[in-house]
């Protein structure tokens, strides 16, 4: 009977050191996907690399139609349409399917091969976030645990987080950013239809890329900095308050 108890004990204390881990690394996870899912959707964002980048120039699309590419494309990666592609017109008044398909350029092929990849990520998400609740519920009602504990656990999530974007930045400046991107995509695509000499790198230039990356990394890093410093400072003031 000792025997199962202590059994019974130790296997209990393990499964609490893996979902205290879990809610640690879920924490971390809901930071970066809700903050690639919020660049994903900025219409804002898309503008900006098309105006920083004189794309309208570059391509002859002017800047209404641009904004009419950047709405679709938000629409194609939420799944509210089936395709990206759409007509434009150019400086010159002629009429052009605007991604390529066939050839030596398969843009359309590579932007469902980018879309089930943003699926994921929103998946990673909403996951992250339904783990972080339940766990939250079960602690705070079943377990009884006490909130400060929960704070504490919140506070490394954003230190892991906070780590992470360390250890890239250390890599972007030793390795080179470009590097870094082209290993990305070889990594996470299995085709090489991500090069293109058709209008989607036009349209997104290796330049905008880089700016959403540091945008997101701020960002990030801003979220983790305001919930991190949240989590330490509630509870110290409350333990000060009670002397």
């Amino acid at each position: 009977m000792l025997y199962l108890y202590h059994t019974l004990w130790f296997e209990l204390k393990i499964i609490k050191i893996i979902t205290s881990i879990a809610l640690i690394f879920c924490i971390s996870l809901v930071l970066v996907t809700s903050t690639i899912q919020m660049e994903i959707n900025c219409i804002r964002l898309y503008e900006y690399g098309f105006d920083r980048y004189k794309v309208s120039e570059e391509t002859g699309i002017d800047r209404t139609q641009l904004r009419t590419v950047a709405r679709v494309l938000v629409d194609y990666f939420n799944y509210r349409i089936d395709t990206p592609q759409l007509t434009v017109q150019g400086r010159s008044g002629g009429k052009f399917l605007l991604y390529q398909e066939g050839g030596a350029n398969y843009e359309l092929t590579h932007l469902a091969d980018v879309r089930r990849l943003f699926r994921l990520n929103q998946l990673a998400l909403l996951a992250s976030i339904s783990y972080v609740v339940s766990y939250i519920l079960i602690f705070l009602l079943w377990r009884k645990g006490n909130w400060w504990d929960l704070a504490g656990k919140v506070k490394q999530g954003c230190v892991l987080t906070l780590a992470v974007l360390m250890f890239i930045g250390l890599a972007t400046v030793l390795v080179d950013f470009e590097e870094l991107f082209f290993q990305f995509h070889h990594l996470v695509f299995s085709n090489p239809w991500w090069i293109s000499t058709g209008y989607l790198p036009r349209l997104f230039p290796f330049s905008f890329w880089e700016d959403v990356a540091f945008i997101g990394a701020g960002s990030i890093a801003l979220g983790a900095l305001l919930l991190g410093v949240t989590s330490w400072l509630v509870p110290y003031l409350y333990f000060k308050k009670r002397g």
